[in-house]
């Protein structure tokens, strides 16, 4: 129900405003969606994931899940930061085979040192609507916190989007293996917007959607004539976003935990141009 509820009202101004394409003021706008995607396209997070399943299997790192949790509520860039650090010397080729296993798991949980991590799964609600703008020609970015290369992987498999127009946070990788340098910028919170200017140019999108306070700057990028989705039923989000965006601006908000994939998405193939692209450091 709640979902049939939430897919008629937003999809439905989706399709107004791609009518509304036609209309003089609109002509000559671009067709871009910008999303985040931990916890706004998909479930969960792919950084943790990929992290808490390395940790699983037994690899040898300087930072534990718990510490990892606590610098996330204390400092969610400082937390990043330290678990890039903390995977120097792990191969690209172990981040990618991982990265797969999460994204193919049947299983919504993975535990470790005793705590349930989410493995992601694709928002049903958010992936109908990119689907949507597929269809009707949009450029879509996506911008991530998480790994670049597993941001990559699930915003080219479970959304089709050219892995050129994905980014994370990417330590530069010297001889197959990551080192703590960072390239830049890093996209958390306002270095988000940098991070899709610098894969976009200066293109306004048309629709923005967030899930969090941290992702705020991004809403502030959308078009007044467009349409900002908050992916968190959290009312003072929604409320601060009310109050900071052009009251032209279509604002909607949806739930975090509503729509996920009950089993294994596609098995994902690599590919070359996906093995040759410079965006991997």
């Amino acid at each position: 129900m709640w979902h049939s509820i939430y897919q008629s009202e937003v999809l439905q101004c989706l399709l107004e405003q791609q009518q509304r394409f036609d209309e003089s003021h609109l002509v000559g706008k671009d067709r871009i969606a910008l999303f985040d995607l931990d916890n706004t396209l998909i479930v969960g997070d792919i950084g943790d994931a990929v992290f808490a399943r390395l940790l699983v299997d037994g690899f040898s790192l300087p930072l534990t899940w718990k510490e990892y949790q606590r610098l996330c509520k204390e400092n969610p860039r400082s937390a990043y930061m330290e678990l890039m650090r903390a995977l120097e010397g792990v191969t690209l080729e172990n981040i990618i085979q991982v990265s797969k296993r999460v994204i193919q798991s049947e299983q919504k949980f993975l535990v470790c040192e005793g705590e349930r991590v989410r493995l992601p799964k694709p928002n049903l609600l958010m992936q109908e609507i990119v689907r949507l703008l597929h269809d009707r020609h949009y450029s879509i970015f996506i911008v991530s916190a998480g790994f670049d290369v597993s941001a990559k992987i699930a915003g080219s498999v479970l959304f089709d989007v050219p892995i050129n127009n994905i980014a994370g946070i990417n330590p530069k990788v010297l001889d197959n293996k990551l080192t703590r340098n960072i390239l830049e910028p890093i996209p958390v919170g306002i270095e988000k917007v940098a991070q899709y200017r610098l894969m976009s140019g200066n293109s306004t999108p048309m629709i923005v959607a967030i899930d969090s306070s941290l992702e705020l700057p991004l809403l502030h990028l959308c078009d007044p004539d467009g349409i900002a989705i908050i992916v968190n039923q959290e009312p003072d989000l929604y409320e601060k976003a009310k109050r900071e965006l052009s009251p032209t601006i279509q604002l909607h908000q949806i739930p975090r935990l509503g729509f996920t994939v009950p089993t294994a998405v596609p098995r994902f193939q690599m590919n070359k141009q996906f093995l040759s692209s410079p965006a991997l450091g």
